[in-house]
């Protein structure tokens, strides 16, 4: 029996150069899947798909997009850099003082300027106006820039990222580049990506997976050290409920949804453990969901009478025993839980109906 939407209409969705202000996980652990932006952020007309208050752009997989723009150079007070690398989310490298390489790194870069330029020589030039260590882990290895580009019209500086409320906003940058059609991850040696905080590869960051980082795996007693790369990614596939690990959300703004994993020790753990009515949603890997339990995000858009096409994986990804309990022969990097009808409160979740057997019941 395959799933069909009660509807026929499609919603068209898409991704766009937006950004957004940050959310973290709460004292239970669970976490919003994205914090809403303003129309004015991201470009895209909302008008007549706002419920509730909700915005439906729960989409954003970044803000800011600089996949496939080619380096040309730096500059740092008069200073030529060079050498300039991303050891983690920080840059580091070498500034000529006289005849002497003098290394630089961090906070060292506070003023540089970068020109960038794309394929047809469009050129575009950003300015570094800040770099800290995330405020909530001071300890921690991500940093935090405050990045502006340049308007070469009116010669004025804005900020690349944005919050909810349209202000400047900061951006972790990562190593690599992302398509920003499929949400595919593409392993570059010479790109980088400017994350910009509130969107999935941000969050994915935030929330610990941070793909320049490794961690210990251990199945059937077998333990190793492993990149977080891939759970970065199949996080960020679950931020956007992109079950078919092919671009498309499946999300509102807001929603919260419970993350964890089976790392040693968890980077994430089990926060509804103990709350009735948190139900499984999915098993995630880097090309999206291995395998579905019955509580969708798609039932808030049926919840809210808005049109959708279900995913074309769902039929070979429904009903695999053992979802949820990592299976090794699966591979699923996070699991996620989902609660149909919450509330401001985890623990006070009022349930909800089953979503797959409610579309399972049109037939």
């Amino acid at each position: 029996m395959g799933y069909q939407s009660r509807r026929a209409s499609v919603v068209a969705v898409g991704l766009s150069v937006a950004c957004a202000g940050a959310c973290d996980a709460n004292d239970v652990g669970v976490v919003d899947d994205v914090t809403p932006r303003s129309e004015a952020d991201n470009g895209i007309a909302l008008n007549s798909a706002a419920v509730n208050g909700w915005q439906l752009n729960g989409w954003q997989l970044n803000g800011w997009q600089l996949n496939g723009w080619q380096l040309n150079g730096w500059q740092l007070n008069g200073w030529q850099l060079n050498g300039v690398t991303l050891n983690g989310s920080v840059f580091k490298g070498t500034k000529l003082v006289g005849s002497q390489s003098v290394p630089i790194q961090g906070v060292d870069f506070i003023g540089a300027q970068i020109t960038l330029s794309d394929a047809n020589q469009q050129q575009v030039t950003l300015r570094i106006d800040n770099v800290y260590k995330n405020p909530a882990k001071p300890t921690g290895d991500v940093y935090f820039h405050d990045i502006s580009a340049l308007n070469p019209t009116t010669g004025t500086w804005s900020s690349v990222c944005r919050d909810s409320n349209g202000q400047p906003a900061a951006a972790i940058v990562l190593a690599n580049a992302w398509n920003m059609t499929t949400g595919a991850r593409v392993d570059a040696a010479d790109a980088i990506t400017i994350a910009c905080r509130g969107a999935a590869l941000a969050k994915c960051v935030e929330w610990n997976y941070r793909p320049w980082a490794t961690a210990t795996s251990c199945t059937s007693g077998t333990c190793k050290s492993i990149s977080l790369k891939d759970h970065h990614q199949a996080c960020t596939r679950m931020v956007r409920a992109d079950y078919c690990g092919d671009g498309t959300p499946h999300t509102f703004n807001g929603t919260p949804i419970d993350l964890f994993d089976k790392l040693s020790p968890v980077i994430q753990a089990e926060g509804t453990k103990n709350y009735s009515n948190w139900a499984l949603e999915a098993e995630w890997g880097p090309n999206g969901a291995l395998c579905t339990g019955d509580a969708l995000r798609l039932q808030m858009f049926d919840d809210r009478d808005i049109p959708y096409t279900v995913p074309s994986c769902l039929d070979s990804i429904d009903n695999i025993s053992g979802c949820g309990n990592f299976t090794a022969s699966r591979g699923a990097l996070v699991v996620n839980k989902y609660c149909p009808v919450w509330t401001t409160n985890p623990g006070a979740c009022a349930g909800g109906d089953d979503w797959q057997g409610e579309q399972q019941g049109q037939h």
